[in-house]
């Protein structure tokens, strides 16, 4: 019985691994191919995340390519990031889903406004606004997801699996005192 006990004390008492959701945002060219611009990003998430937004993210990572310069975007650039469903292979599509960028740095040759969606822009597009004009790609990002689970996952800690197991292991050593 003992040995019972350990063992089940053990088993809940180990992390849990928790898979990975990735989403891919393609690269975009804004404006013509000579233009040297383009927007890629990435986005993170619990695989058990059932609400899409900056609060619930892992990771976070957009690259802005500008005149052949990459400036990366910080969250603290972040104006506006809205998510309805991002199993549709397509952001920005639907009412309230898009993202505002501002990109304002003494290092950046100009500020930058990043608008994409119906949301961000209010069109199925994608555009950066700088002093100089815009430039735009015609149309929205394209998402990749990715599901990655169990192997390679991160481990997460369960500290609610360890209260269990000394829950459960209480209960028997009152059920043993009863029956004494």
């Amino acid at each position: 019985m003992k040995s019972l006990i350990a063992a089940v004390f053990v088993l809940f008492s180990m992390p849990s691994f928790a898979g990975v959701i990735t989403y891919d945002f393609t690269r975009l060219v804004l404006g013509d191919e000579a233009d040297q611009t383009s927007l890629i990003g990435q986005i993170t998430f619990d695989e058990n995340e059932t609400q899409f937004n900056m609060n619930t993210w892992l990771s976070f990572f957009f690259q802005l390519k500008f005149d052949n310069v990459s400036y990366n975007i910080l969250e603290e650039d972040i104006a506006e990031f809205a998510v309805v469903d991002l199993n549709n292979d397509v952001f920005g599509d639907e009412s309230g889903e898009g993202f505002e960028f501002y990109i304002e740095d003494s290092s950046v040759p100009y500020e930058f406004t990043i608008s994409s969606g119906l949301a961000g822009l209010g069109e199925t597009d994608t555009c950066v606004f700088f002093d100089g004009g815009d430039r735009c790609a015609g149309g929205l990002f394209q998402v990749v997801k990715t599901v990655e689970s169990n192997n390679g996952s991160t481990q997460v800690s369960e500290p609610a699996s360890f209260a269990t197991a000394m829950l459960i292991l209480f209960a028997f050593t009152s059920m043993r005192k009863r029956k004494q």
